[in-house]
């Protein structure tokens, strides 16, 4: 259990942080008028909820919002947290003006990124292979807590006996049959994650 913790870790570690990174343009009415390739990758994927095929970007009411709380007195120099769906993402908005054109022409500009973590694949994996809330619980504890049968039946107030059966479930919803074999599809997820839908699309 342990080697899978540090396995975990070394993996945090190497891999790089920011997996996706785009800008947006929006008017003074804060509709979007443009994307770049990063923003089309990172929101077309996340228009087509359960679907494989990616829709047009557009601009997430949830991110709409968080920007209207701030605006027009848009901070710069902050990165905010941002959740779409079941996705976690940070973003700055900036407010850009030029000397020479009248507010009008004024744009905002918003450059958003996802952080892929270990943490960011289980939740992936989770999603992918349709586990339960108690199946994502013994997923984290093993992946990323490195807890024992024991530990996690206490922490989750149930019998070793059931958290093996919810570990067999796992098993059997992701295709493998070892606790590395779990960690493995884990690490895959996030390097797949890493490079593209596509990629992702193909791995599973």
């Amino acid at each position: 259990m342990g080697a899978i913790r540090q396995t975990l870790a070394n993996e945090e570690r190497l891999m790089p942080q920011v997996a996706e990174a785009g800008l947006i343009l929006l008017d003074l009415s804060l509709n979007a008028i443009a994307f770049d390739k990063g923003a089309t990758a990172i929101l077309s994927g996340s228009a087509a909820p359960g679907g494989d095929m990616p829709g047009r970007p557009h601009m997430p009411t949830e991110l709409l919002d968080l920007i209207r709380r701030q605006y027009p007195a848009i901070l710069s120099s902050n990165r905010q947290a941002c959740r779409i769906g079941e996705r976690q993402y940070t973003y700055r908005a900036y407010l850009i003006e030029s000397n020479e054109s009248p507010l009008s022409q004024a744009l905002v500009a918003v450059c958003l990124e996802r952080h892929w973590t270990v943490s960011n694949a289980m939740s992936e994996v989770a999603n992918t292979y349709h586990l339960t809330e108690r199946e994502r619980e013994v997923l984290i504890g093993l992946a990323s807590m490195g807890l024992t049968n024991k530990e996690m039946a206490e922490r989750m107030n149930i019998s070793p006996n059931t958290v093996k059966l919810f570990l067999r479930l796992i098993m059997v919803k992701m295709g493998v049959t070892t606790r590395a074999g779990i960690v493995a599809k884990i690490l895959q997820e996030q390097r797949t994650m890493m490079d593209g839908p596509g990629e992702r699309k193909k791995a599973i």
